[in-house]
């Protein structure tokens, strides 16, 4: 009978620290993609963020600048990948307003597609930040928006890349461009698309043959890039919304035997379009950092501490080029 009950309790015991191991240790650490994760001192202010794609490069880069932020700060952040998805971004949004954050910072896929879940957050009391691509129209309350001015640096851009068509091709009566857009429907593609417009359109010695979407992806723009060489025997060069679609479009001018004839500007500062700029393979670059998502959840965490933030908080750009490159690669290419 001794050896029956003695048994019995061993099992007992075993049952229960079986029970205790399989309970939820609580939230996981900074640095999570779409499960939204988090660290797991649960006394902390909580800030949440979505972002467009990790397929793309500078929201990469953002994420590691929003990881390192929230460490700095001692906040609990939440980080969620839309996957270039709109209905699941607001889904991510709406499901961070249930857990109860303190303030979303979003980077928005379409100036329109986010505006239904901010409007819940909105409705819930809880603030919203948009970093670098903005929100259209007053039909939500965004506290701040921190980004660069996209128009300002299309323009700066689409006046560096004459530059190179006047180096490459002096004598040539008309430049024929082809510009690769970015999402359609992100106000980074329609402000960026209006810089490079204001300044095109107004040079008389330039000819826009087409303008189409490379939907910010090297992969879609490469694909894009080998339709428009086909259909042009005579172009001049490329200008495109950013470097990964611009590194697309050198793809399939070194397919096509054509990529010394022609000029290639993109816009992000990415390292590796950076490196190209170096060895001559693509002209020039427009700077823009994806440290502005931290800026973001230092903006709400000072709103959240009752301090002033400006409405809009501008974040510098810079144009990268041959001259300057090396200098750029080693001190602000990301």
């Amino acid at each position: 009978m001794r050896k029956w009950q003695l048994c019995l309790g061993m099992m007992i015991i075993f049952c229960c620290v079986l029970a205790a191991c399989s309970q939820d240790t609580g939230s996981e650490a900074v640095g999570g993609t779409d499960n939204g994760e988090a660290n797991n001192e649960s006394d902390n202010i909580v800030i949440g963020t979505s972002v467009p794609s990790l397929e793309f490069t500078f929201f990469v880069a953002a994420q590691k600048s929003w990881e390192t932020t929230a460490e700095e700060l001692g906040v609990e952040a939440l980080f969620f990948n839309a996957e270039d998805n709109q209905s699941k971004q607001n889904q991510d949004i709406e499901d961070m307003v249930t857990r109860g954050v303190d303030a979303l910072v979003i980077i928005p896929i379409t100036t329109e597609g986010v505006i239904p879940a901010i409007r819940h957050a909105n409705e819930q009391g809880i603030p919203v930040f948009t970093v670098d691509r903005s929100v259209e129209g007053d039909s939500v309350d965004i506290v701040a928006h921190i980004g660069t001015n996209h128009v300002e640096m299309g323009e700066s851009a689409a006046k560096k890349f004459l530059e190179g068509l006047e180096e490459k091709h002096p004598d040539a009566e008309t430049w024929k461009v082809a510009e690769l857009e970015g999402t359609p429907g992100s106000s980074a593609a329609i402000e960026r698309g209006r810089g490079i417009h204001n300044v095109l359109e107004a040079d008389e010695r330039v000819e826009i043959v087409t303008s189409l979407t490379g939907e910010f992806s090297s992969t879609v723009a490469l694909g894009v890039a080998e339709d428009i060489l086909t259909a042009n025997s005579e172009l001049h060069g490329f200008i495109s919304h950013n470097d990964m679609m611009i590194e697309g479009a050198l793809q399939a001018a070194n397919a096509a035997g054509r990529a010394e004839d022609l000029v290639l500007f993109g816009m992000d500062g990415q390292v590796s379009t950076v490196e190209k700029i170096i060895t001559g393979e693509i002209y020039g670059t427009s700077l823009q950092l994806p440290s502005m998502l931290g800026d973001g959840m230092k903006a709400a965490l000072a709103h959240l501490n009752g301090e002033e933030v400006e409405e809009n908080v501008w974040v510098p750009t810079e144009l990268i080029y041959q001259e300057n490159a090396e200098e750029m690669l080693e001190t602000k290419a990301w």
